[in-house]
């Protein structure tokens, strides 16, 4: 039986099938939209998944979904016989982003391992269970371009020992023929395992060439069972997209530049550019740069070169600047640059927590918006202060100032999915939901009389409001049904933005699908080593 995650045209999303091996047919899941990595139960009779921030399962027969807990950028999770689950609940880089423990049943996780920053690792990620229910293996991560910093360890439930296991650019697998299976890159390996001394004997032998990897995540698609399966994805996985601009009624009106990988999409104020950040086909990693676009010149200029993610460019009002967030210290923090790529950027001091990311910048100049680990933040411009906007014990993202400064909008996973809200500004008093079933990326209107975000199944809403003094919002109504590109990271946060007179979408969209190769399944994969 193998559970993936694929997508279903009638959600506009993707969602968890489940595939017995040998039939002509797989099966979704019902309330699975959104869901990624997925992984079972001991008793293969339910799956575990992350979505909308949350880390939740569902039996394999169907039934309602159960949230077990928070997981804000969920990476991976494994499940043992005991009862007890250890994932990732974060993608983001920095200290504490470890992996946790908690009960499948539910309840509160409790951290099990932190990063070790001397090594370089940034983020524990794909955890699994060895046989014996209480020691794992895992992947310490490095996203900043550190070479040789990937590598697979050893750790317990029952101490703090971590032990070093095999360099390793991605996820593992264990087999009880005493086999670890690991990929370096494009390549998946098979070695010999020792369980007891938790120690690789002999040398690898390579199995499988092609291998598809994901290097933003640090993520290789395969799996493997204990009778001799193994199933695996190959090519490249590249999703290319293109930014489009549609009308109110979703027709297509106009293209900017070619397919590549874009993420995050911002027009500028005056709206001749947009800046965007695009992934570097040619690096190791795929490490993403800022670039931006002029309308119309029809042409492109880099902002950013250091190895490392530059992501979430900002514009300052006056388009002079832009503010965005990189991990080329470790931990994602903010930069400014002059967009016409005459200074080099330089870094924003007195910002201490763990990674922060841009969100708006208030249109007389004086605040930037960015969100810290579950709070929005302020930043005074230009004496560059920091101060507490607004904090909750859930996630929050896509903030947004309206055009008369006086009301931010947001989104929130507060009720087990994301929804849109406003409160007010600067001060965060009251709170009013704009979204009904679903939504984020809240964007405004540039006179403030309309507010835009996207509904769960990816349909652009529009919502009549009324800022000043007071707020009030109408009924949202559906424009046109978006298609765009997938998210991949926790760094695809803006897939769309809006002309100051709401008449015109600039859509990240998926155009030109990669070259998708069937799943390979692989019968007695272990014959291989014999010969």
């Amino acid at each position: 039986m193998l559970a993936l995650v694929a997508y279903l045209e009638s959600a506009r999303k993707n969602v968890i099938w489940i595939y017995e091996v040998g039939s002509a047919n797989a099966t979704s899941l019902a309330d699975t939209e959104g869901a990624i990595f997925p992984f079972w139960s001991p008793d293969s009779r339910t799956v575990a998944f992350f979505a909308d921030g949350k880390l939740k399962k569902v039996e394999r027969s169907g039934g309602p979904v159960q949230i077990v807990c928070d997981a804000p950028a969920g990476r991976g999770g494994t499940w043992n016989k005991d009862g007890v689950i250890v994932f990732t609940p974060e993608a983001l880089v920095g200290p504490g982003r470890g992996l946790y423990r908690v009960p499948a049943s539910g309840g509160t996780p409790v951290r099990i391992s932190d990063p070790d920053m001397s090594r370089g690792q940034q983020n524990h990620r794909w955890p699994v269970f060895l046989p014996d229910g209480k020691h794992y293996l895992y992947l310490a991560a490095n996203f900043s371009g550190r070479k040789g910093a990937n590598a697979v360890f050893a750790g317990s439930l029952d101490s703090n020992e971590k032990r070093l296991v095999v360099d390793a650019t991605a996820n593992v697998a264990y087999v009880s023929a005493g086999y670890l299976l690991f990929p370096r890159e494009k390549i998946l390996f098979a070695q010999k395992f020792d369980i007891k001394r938790l120690a690789l004997t002999g040398e690898p032998t390579p199995i499988l060439t092609d291998l598809q990897y994901q290097p933003q995540i640090h993520r290789a698609v395969f799996a493997v069972s204990d009778d001799g399966l193994l199933v695996a994805q190959t090519g490249t996985g590249v999703a290319l997209s293109q930014p489009i601009w549609f009308d109110r009624k979703g027709n297509e009106v106009g293209k900017i530049g070619k397919p590549n990988v874009y993420q995050n999409i911002f027009l500028s104020p005056n709206g001749r550019s947009v800046a965007v950040d695009i992934a570097d086909m040619g690096s190791e990693n795929m490490n993403s740069d800022v670039w931006t676009l002029d309308l119309q010149r029809d042409s492109a200029r880099r902002l950013t070169f250091p190895p490392s993610n530059q992501v979430l460019p900002v514009w300052s009002p006056d388009a002079s600047r832009t503010v965005f967030s990189s991990n080329r210290e470790t931990n994602f923090n903010l930069y400014m640059k002059n967009s016409d790529g005459t200074q080099d950027e330089k870094s924003i001091a007195g910002i201490n927590s763990l990674n922060n990311f841009p969100e708006d910048w208030s249109r007389d100049g004086k605040y930037i918006l960015y969100t810290g680990d579950r709070e929005l933040m302020l930043l005074t411009f230009p004496d560059l202060q920091s101060t507490l906007f607004l904090k909750s014990p859930s996630d929050l993202k896509n903030a947004q100032f309206s055009p008369d400064g006086r009301w931010v909008a947001y989104a929130s996973n507060e009720t087990g999915k994301w929804e849109v809200y406003v409160t007010s500004f600067p001060d965060a008093r009251g709170k009013w939901q704009i979204s009904i079933i679903g939504g984020d990326q809240p964007r405004w209107r540039g006179d403030g009389k309309e507010l835009f975000y996207l509904s769960s199944d990816y349909k652009m809403m529009a919502v009549p409001v009324t800022t000043g003094s007071k707020f009030d919002a109408g009924t949202p109504v559906a424009l046109f049904q978006a298609t765009p590109r997938q998210p991949i990271s926790t760094n695809d946060r803006f897939v769309y933005d809006v002309s100051r007179d709401g008449q015109r979408f600039l859509i990240n969209t998926q155009v030109i699908n990669a070259e998708t190769q069937p799943m390979s399944i692989i019968l007695n994969w272990a014959a291989k080593l014999n010969k």
